[in-house]
């Protein structure tokens, strides 16, 4: 029986839509949710590490990363309050597939949702972010569920309406 759901949000439009399905699931069958955003470090040193990024860069843009991963995280629990949903929000920091889990388990989550990337063949091998990169770590690794939800069309038209 699924109680508990965590969503991973990174901002994308598949994450935003895997939200709104989640907060549609959670309103429907009085589910709790918690949202959670990773500020991808492992990434970050790694570009360091390869001088892609200075030091003071690599702080810079963990900060930016932070103030995003709020605005995202305020901007579906936003969505999930206009349909009386009540949700959790963590800001995350570290490596994207541990983070996840983790608080999954923390979280006692039943199922953990993810979107689905709309992507270009050109893209696979150069994007990292918790939904394309990550993706089938995260469904190898999880012992709970996981439901991919793709970014299509309908669930806007769904969400609006419900």
């Amino acid at each position: 029986m699924i109680k508990k759901i965590l969503v991973a949000i990174n901002g994308s439009e598949g994450s935003i839509k895997a939200a709104m399905y989640a907060i549609m699931m959670a309103r429907d069958y009085n589910l709790e949710i918690k949202f959670i955003y990773v500020i991808d470090s492992a990434t970050i040193r790694y570009l360091g590490i390869n001088q892609m990024l200075a030091k003071d860069e690599e702080t810079d843009y963990k900060v930016d990363l932070a103030y995003e991963g709020q605005n995202y995280l305020e901007y579906v629990s936003g969505l999930a309050a206009s349909k009386g949903v009540t949700a959790q929000t963590e800001l995350r920091d570290g490596t994207v597939i541990t983070e996840i889990l983790d608080v999954a388990k923390k979280f006692e989550a039943d199922l953990i949702i993810i979107g689905s990337q709309k992507r270009k063949k050109e893209d696979r091998f150069i994007k990292r972010n918790v939904h394309s990169t990550h993706e089938s770590d995260i469904i190898e690794n999880s012992r709970i569920p996981i439901l991919v939800v793709k970014p299509v069309d309908e669930i806007d038209a769904q969400f609006k309406v419900f």
